[in-house]
Formats: structure tokens, C-alpha cells, sequence
């Protein structure tokens, strides 16, 4: 595996005047950076050749009338001319961000710019060498050795540690690229150009500045056969609510190439809750109780076949209201399994009171900690409807239209509670629920619900204080639409934890590594 640290160098200062009567022509305020390959927080910097007489000033001035610049650490010491650095070619810095100053006195004084003075910053950049990640394996789906992987998986192991909202990392084709920045590939959506085994490159910079980068090898695997479980929870139906019941629901996927012959999955239920039992389970699959919640063995999982299982779970009237739970299941046999970050899922719901069958609601609830949220995160959004009519509903149709702020590039379905059909085109996206014939809640009222569930990324750029609203149309047959609430998202540098009485339910679905 190959690796190298490439470094570049930006110089920046600026001349300024004491009282003259004009300034010399302008230059700015400079910086120069060095990258701290090393970690100590110690660099050497030339002055003479950073911040030279000449640089702004050969145009109106000549150096020959003037002594040799001289340079300080203070801006009182260089107005008084006092404790001038010794060896200015090779001054050792070790502050991440210095103030450098400097002077130059006219040999023979005529009170015309008889002392220049300026100033520039010198920064150290702390950059440390990312970590070689392992190799990254998918299934190879259509027999030509080609697949589509999300790089992103990857970034925290390159990252080892480093702060991912001050370093990023961008993933190339070639060597060459990465170290030009030029053609960067989908991070997100890449489908390898050579079958089977393909090296891509990782580049990693620190606050998207370009003076000091690493670039680490990725090696992409496709495999003929693997095993890759993908185990989901979600919610069907009503939230969590005081003296009631309410539904989990268990997705088991085999999202590989070869059946998964025998495997055991782990459901662990909130303390606050009480576990009833599991509905419509697979006649071949064992379930055994456990203090707080249950295994389920399976068998013979086929390829691209899901198993769903039903939860019933009780909600004591002893819980608050505004009280979080969380649910969550992990994939426990899973020595041969490929991808790692679908083995778990979790599921927060907020204890409800009286709530709205038809809504949007969004996995973090209305406030996300912005320092929390990376761009490797989604938001998770649910759409429920409950036929509440007085005869079943032949057709329905859920119409939600993306605000500007959620990248439509990125959207994913997650799953449904019926069969349906989704047309996306640009941000509007419609599901349609043809001959659902979903009874009324008079007639059947477990039955009456529905939902879909989606995940979507902020579009880049994003901020403290930024409000991401959704809100989305639901039409019953001929009726006129059934306006949802509009659920709105704001990210925060601080949450208050407090919930109203009324609150909405709020749950999120995330599999590693998404939070």
C-alpha cells in the first residue's frame, strides 16, 4: 500500500505604514501556512523569504535606502524596535497560529516612509496520517464481477480518530487525481470500473484547506458469494401510549448472493415497556424469550427474501407522557457476514397522548445537535396515514414535495406498509397504493394504518439554526387531500429536553454507521 503526506506552502503578508502621510501600495493580510507533519506543534519558517522588503513596495520604494528588515513576536516590540528574532531564516514556531511582525528603518531618514512596518500570520496545521483501511467488500449481484459501494463506510476508519467536521475526505479513481483533486467520484454511489478488484484513493484534507493533504489506498472488492443480513426495525401503526399496545416491526433481509442457511437475531426492548409477543413469525423460526425481549432463530433466508415480524408491545400507564423508548435489534451470528453496518437497528419513540393519524415525522425529533450530525448522516422521515372514514379506501396516493434544503439525490426508500408503486421525478415524489382496499377504522381499526419511511440528506451546506420543513399530501380514492402536519427540523448548538403532552411520536431507524 502506498502513502504519502503532500504539502504545499501559502504565503500572504501585509506592509502597513506608522505616521505617514500616505501608505506604500497595498497588500493585504498574509498567512503562511506549514503542515505539522509530526504532530509536536513545531515548525520552521524563513521570514526573509515569506515576508521580503520588496514584495509590495519595489514599485514606490527602493530597498537599497533601507536596512535590512527585521522581524518580532510583538507588535509593541516592533514599534520600539526591541528583542528582534536572531535567526530569522530559521524561526521555529510553535503556536498553530502566530502573529509575526516586522520592520525596515530608511538608512538616511527624509520623512518620507522613514519606517515600514507590517505584519502576517503564520499557521500550523495539524495534520496527522490517516489510517490504510481494510478493504471494502459488496456482492456481486449480476455475475460480472461489478457492484455499487458507498464509500462512506470507510470514513471513519481512515479517519481514526480525527474529527470528521474538521478534516475531509474526498475519493478518487487514480493517483494522479487525488493528488490534483481533479475528477472526484461519488462517495456515496460509486460503481467500480474494474470487476472484482478495483483501488480507489482517499484524500484527506483539514478544513478543505489544499497546503497540507494525505492520500491512503482503498481497495474495492466485489465477491461471487456472500453471505450480508440486513436487519431493520421501524413502527407500525400507534406510537407508545399509556395503557395501550403498540407494534415494532422486524425486517430480516438477506441483502446477498447465497442463502443464509440458520442465523439468530437479538430484540432487546425499553425497560419502560413490557414485552407481549411476536405476531406472524415464520412457522420455521424459533423464538425465545429473554429478560428483555426475545431471539429469533431463522432458517433458509434466501436471496433478496425479507421476513417480517410483528412485536407486540404494552406501554403501562405508570409512563410519562413525553417519556423516550428505544427498542433495538442485532444481527448476532454474523462471523460471515460481509457488511457490518446493517447487523443493528435501533427505534426511539416518545410516549404519546392523543396524536394524529395522518403525519410526517423525522427519526431526531424537531432539534438535532449540529455537532453530531456529519455528512455521513440522514434524516429518517416516516409518513403515516389511518383510513378514519366510514368504508374502506380503494386507492390512496401520498404526495410529498422536497423542500430546497433536502438533497433528492440522495433519497433512499427504506420500506412501506403496503405494496405501492413511487414515481420521483426532481423533488416531488408520489406513492400509490392501488386496490389497497385499507379499512376504515370503524371496521378494522389495526388494520387502518399505513406508512412509508424514507432516509435523505441535508443539501450541503447546512447550518446552526438552518429549519428543514416537510409536510405531504394524503388522498383517500376521490377525497380531497388530507394535509399532514408540517414537521420541521432545526439544528442546534445545544438541545433542551422538554416534550409537551401532545407530542407527536418520534422514532429514529439507523444502522451503522449513521447516529
Amino acid at each position: 500500500m502506498k502513502q504519502r503526506l503532500l504539502f504545499s506552502l501559502m504565503i500572504l503578508f501585509t506592509y502597513t505604514i506608522w505616521a505617514q502621510v500616505q501608505p506604500p501600495p497595498p497588500c493585504g493580510f498574509w498567512v503562511s501556512y506549514a503542515c505539522d507533519v509530526n504532530g509536536d506543534g513545531f515548525e520552521e519558517f524563513n521570514l526573509d523569504v515569506l515576508y521580503p522588503f520588496s514584495f509590495c513596495l519595489a514599485s514606490t520604494l527602493n530597498q537599497e535606502d533601507y536596512h535590512p528588515t527585521t522581524y518580532y513576536e510583538s507588535e509593541e516590540d516592533a514599534q520600539n524596535a526591541e528583542n528582534a528574532i536572531a535567526n530569522s531564516s530559521m524561526f521555529l514556531s510553535n503556536s498553530y497560529s502566530q502573529i509575526i511582525y516586522f520592520r525596515a528603518e530608511k538608512i538616511v531618514p527624509d520623512g518620507s516612509y522613514d519606517v515600514l512596518t507590517g505584519h502576517g500570520s503564520l499557521d500550523i496545521i495539524p495534520i496527522t496520517t490517516p489510517n490504510t483501511p481494510t478493504p471494502l467488500t459488496n456482492c456481486d449481484t449480476n455475475g460480472n464481477g461489478i457492484s455499487i459501494f458507498n464509500l462512506m463506510y470507510k470514513n471513519e476508519e481512515i479517519l481514526a480518530g480525527l474529527d470528521n467536521n474538521e478534516y475531509m475526505i474526498s475519493y478518487f479513481e487514480s493517483y494522479a487525481d487525488a493528488e490534483t483533486s481533479m475528477n472526484e467520484i461519488n462517495d456515496e454511489l460509486y460503481t467500480n470500473t474494474t470487476p472484482y478488484l478495483q483501488t480507489i484513493y482517499a484524500k484527506v484534507q483539514y478544513q478543505n484547506l489544499s497546503a497540507c493533504d494525505a492520500i491512503v489506498e482503498l481497495d474495492l472488492i466485489v465477491l461471487d458469494v456472500c453471505d450480508n443480513l440486513g436487519v431493520y426495525l421501524t413502527y407500525y401503526g400507534v406510537p407508545p401510549r399509556p395503557g395501550f399496545n403498540f407494534i415494532n416491526r422486524l425486517y430480516l433481509k438477506n441483502e446477498g448472493t447465497l442463502t443464509i442457511n440458520s442465523g439468530s437475531v437479538e430484540y432487546i426492548y425499553d425497560g419502560l415497556l413490557e414485552f407481549n409477543n411476536t405476531l406472524n413469525v415464520n412457522p420455521n423460526y424459533t423464538i425465545t424469550q429473554t429478560s428483555n425481549g426475545f431471539t429469533v432463530d431463522f432458517v433458509n433466508l434466501l436471496p433478496n427474501e425479507t421476513e417480517v415480524i410483528d412485536i407486540s408491545m404494552y406501554c403501562p400507564v405508570s409512563v410519562n407522557i413525553g417519556e423516550l423508548t428505544t427498542n433495538s435489534v442485532v444481527y448476532t451470528t454474523n462471523s460471515d457476514d460481509i457488511l457490518e453496518q446493517n447487523d443493528e437497528s435501533s427505534l426511539t419513540q416518545t410516549v404519546v397522548g392523543s396524536y394524529d393519524p395522518n403525519d410526517v415525522i423525522e427519526s431526531h425529533g424537531p432539534t438535532i445537535l449540529f455537532e453530531d450530525f456529519t455528512s455521513d448522516d440522514y434524516l429518517f422521515y416516516t409518513v403515516r396515514f389511518q383510513n378514519i372514514g366510514t368504508a374502506e379506501a380503494i386507492d390512496v396516493r401520498i404526495e410529498n414535495v422536497l423542500d430546497s434544503k433536502l438533497d433528492e439525490s440522495t433519497f433512499q426508500i427504506l420500506g412501506s406498509s403496503h405494496s405501492n408503486s413511487l414515481n420521483r421525478i426532481g423533488n416531488k415524489l408520489v406513492w400509490t397504493f392501488n386496490n389497497i382496499d385499507l379499512p376504515s377504522e370503524s371496521m378494522d381499526e389495526p388494520n387502518s394504518h399505513g406508512f412509508v419511511y424514507y432516509k435523505i440528506k441535508p443539501t450541503a451546506g447546512y447550518g446552526v439554526e438552518n429549519i428543514i420543513p416537510n409536510a405531504a399530501d394524503i388522498y383517500f380514492d376521490f377525497n380531497s387531500a388530507v394535509e399532514t402536519n408540517t414537521f420541521e427540523t432545526e439544528f442546534v448548538i445545544t438541545i433542551v429536553l422538554s416534550e409537551e403532552s401532545n407530542s407527536i411520536s418520534k422514532f429514529s431507524i439507523f444502522s451503522k454507521p449513521s447516529k
